[in-house]
């Protein structure tokens, strides 16, 4: 069995990064909103939600193309390999209902913690 030395975090070189970014930024529309119908989500959130559909969409044809070829060549996947990426995938969809569970009235408690008593 091979070593791959897989880290906890799967991370790739900067420069490889800022190629996803870029390639998920393209595969955007112009005016992503015209095609995306994104509930209200806050104003920090709202510039987020395009870029993360399109990592999320590039990511997807992307491990339907690693099956494909896998499948293609008759070459499995490393085993620990997938099942690192599988529990990326899993944390990211856990992060993303934690998000939606957050209640829309919560604040932080002011300077004084009047609030409090």
């Amino acid at each position: 069995m091979q070593n791959h030395n897989i880290s906890p975090n799967l991370e790739c070189p900067g420069a490889l990064s800022d190629l996803i970014l870029q390639g998920a930024r393209q595969a955007l529309p112009a005016n992503p909103a015209q095609l995306i119908r994104i509930p209200p989500s806050g104003p920090r959130n709202g510039p987020l939600l395009p870029l993360l559909i399109g990592l999320i969409d590039a990511a997807q044809a992307t491990a339907k193309a690693v099956a494909d070829n896998a499948w293609e060549d008759g070459t499995p996947l490393d085993q620990q390999l997938a099942r690192d990426l599988a529990r990326q995938c899993r944390a990211i969809a856990a992060d993303l209902e934690t998000a939606s569970q957050c209640p829309s009235t919560w604040s932080l408690p002011s300077a004084t913690g009047k609030e409090l008593v």
